[in-house]
């Protein structure tokens, strides 16, 4: 995706973010199940193989992610596009937790920071 569009996402997601509260309840019932997914490290293939297993984000199918989307796996930024472009179209049912990972010197320790310079040419 090209640098432009991944900052207007980028931009728009840091709005949605704000506005969302720090800790989010959630609360399920026998007719609605959500999907509790964690440590994708960069590993776009798991993200594509829970979607095709559980079907995409959507009101009737929610999602929580429990951070640790990025660093270790080579498409850290493609699992970022994907998971923020789905928060944007359903913000009351994907639901992104941060990990130790969406950090800042874990990124630089584990390729995130390198992934993003390499793919953006900073």
């Amino acid at each position: 995706l090209h640098a432009r569009y991944v900052l207007q996402l980028l931009s728009e997601t840091r709005r949605v973010l704000k506005e969302m509260p720090n800790i989010t309840h959630l609360s399920t019932s026998y007719s609605r199940e959500i999907t509790v997914c964690g440590d994708l490290h960069g590993n776009l293939d798991d993200l594509l193989l829970i979607f095709y297993k559980n079907g995409l984000p959507s009101e009737q199918n929610r999602y929580v992610f429990n951070g640790d989307f990025v660093d270790r796996g080579k498409n850290s930024m493609e699992i970022l596009i994907i998971l923020f472009a789905f928060l944007l179209i359903y913000p009351n049912d994907l639901h992104l937790n941060r990990g130790n990972h969406e950090d800042y010197i874990m990124n630089l320790r584990y390729g995130f920071t390198k992934e993003v310079s390499k793919k953006y040419k900073v």
